[in-house]
């Protein structure tokens, strides 16, 4: 039935829900106002309320932070200064290293030369700064060895550091031709080779104990000559693999290869077993020693540099 009331009532029940839905904004006036304002004002606002979007967006500009930051810099640059002059403190023998590392590329040209054929050389004494007048030598002072790239004679580690690194990847590309890679070889011959050189210095570090050979020689001088070894065990991998010739050669051409470098090792480790009179500066003592004495150093040095310097090649250029 039709009711002019219900109609009515229908109107204003919709009216409502709209109202409800679409609530209209209050306060025109002053919305209007926020809009009228003077931008000069609107600027002038804004320079006196701090922007609080970014948390402690003003904390470099104070005073105290400024200090402070610049007292973080001055301890660290202090620091790091302290850490540079001060590192050989923390390890024993790392002052000395930059002395074995003072080569240049004629004198590691040389070097090779000698190891691989050392029976052209006539001198194998290691100068001093004192026999160099240009050196700056302190008139009474202990003499210095003169480094590496003054003197053929002197041990460095150049050489064998980059011969160890050269024979790691040297043998991993050989088995890697074969196809027998994997990368675990790596940590294996890495581990391997540090093993034979310690080992190898051990072995001599021994016997001039046993022998009562007084030194003043560093523990890097054993480092190097040990480490020279790798020169020769790279000339046989390349001769093995690369040239070939048969087991006849190849074994000739290990004999000649161990016997440079048995030679090059006894001439030059001749002065840590059987040092001369007076041979180590700044020790007035006299280091003569009995025929019985010398004749056990030289069978001593002949076994180290022949026999157990044989083993450790024909193990490692297998």
């Amino acid at each position: 039935m039709y009711t002019p009331y219900g109609n009515a009532a229908d109107a204003q029940s919709r009216a409502f829900q709209q109202n409800l839905q679409h609530p209209q904004p209050q306060h025109l006036s002053f919305q209007q106002q926020q809009y009228n304002i003077n931008p000069e004002q609107h600027a002038h606002m804004r320079g006196n309320v701090q922007d609080t979007s970014v948390p402690y967006a003003n904390f470099f500009q104070e005073p105290a932070a400024k200090m402070a930051t610049e007292f973080a810099k001055t301890g660290l640059g202090s620091s790091n200064q302290y850490l540079q002059q001060n590192f050989g403190s923390f390890i024993p023998g790392t002052r000395e290293l930059h002395y074995y590392f003072k080569v240049s590329n004629m004198y590691v040209a040389k070097k090779i030369l000698l190891i691989l054929f050392p029976y052209t050389n006539k001198n194998w004494a290691r100068t001093t700064m004192g026999d160099d007048p240009s050196m700056g030598a302190t008139p009474g002072a202990a003499p210095v060895f003169n480094p590496p790239v003054n003197n053929i004679n002197a041990p460095d580690l150049y050489i064998p550091l980059m011969s160890y690194i050269t024979y790691i990847l040297l043998w991993a590309s050989f088995q890697g031709l074969k196809g027998d890679f994997h990368p675990q070889l790596f940590g294996y011959l890495a581990s391997q080779t540090i093993a034979c050189s310690f080992l190898d210095i051990l072995v001599f570090k021994i016997g001039l104990y046993l022998l009562n050979c007084s030194t003043q020689s560093s523990l890097w001088d054993l480092v190097s000559f040990s480490g020279y070894k790798y020169v020769t065990i790279i000339a046989l991998l390349c001769w093995k693999h690369l040239v070939g010739g048969g087991w006849f050669i190849y074994y000739a051409v290990v004999f000649l290869l161990t016997t440079s470098l048995s030679l090059f090792l006894m001439r030059s480790l001749r002065f840590l077993v059987i040092p001369s009179t007076g041979a180590l500066s700044g020790n007035s003592v006299s280091n003569s020693i009995s025929t019985k004495q010398r004749r056990i150093r030289i069978q001593f040095l002949f076994i180290y540099a022949v026999v157990v310097q044989s083993v450790i090649i024909l193990y490692m250029s297998r």
